[in-house]
């Protein structure tokens, strides 16, 4: 699945338009976030279930909300906010990408923890 011109432009700019599949916006679906339907669309796609990915966005209104309604576990890149938010209502919050690897880390005791009972 091709991204729009501008996405891809915006990943491409970034050199990430290699990482990212699928991408998923407005004109895919005719809806905004925090709409679940792009959500649902990704997952689709993916041919995954919510606890299976993660949704990290800087948004809380629109991109904690909209995943959360299906589920998936959220991650608010704090270092991305300009707003200065305080209460992100995501499952984890960081302030630096590097530290999503302590996020996924947790995630994994978390899974053996639950699997345990």
């Amino acid at each position: 699945m091709l991204p729009d011109l501008g996405a891809w432009l915006r990943l491409a700019q970034l050199d990430l338009h290699h990482m990212f599949d699928p991408v998923v916006t407005f004109d895919d679906t005719g809806h905004r976030k925090p709409s679940p339907v792009p959500f649902e669309r990704a997952l689709a796609i993916m041919g995954m279930s919510p606890k299976e990915v993660l949704m990290i966005g800087d948004w809380p209104e629109r991109d904690m909300v909209g995943a959360k309604q299906l589920g998936i576990i959220t991650v608010f890149a704090r270092y991305g906010d300009t707003k200065n938010t305080v209460e992100s209502g995501a499952d984890y919050d960081i302030d630096d990408i590097s530290q999503l690897l302590q996020v996924l880390n947790l995630m994994e005791i978390d899974e053996d923890q639950t699997s345990l009972f």
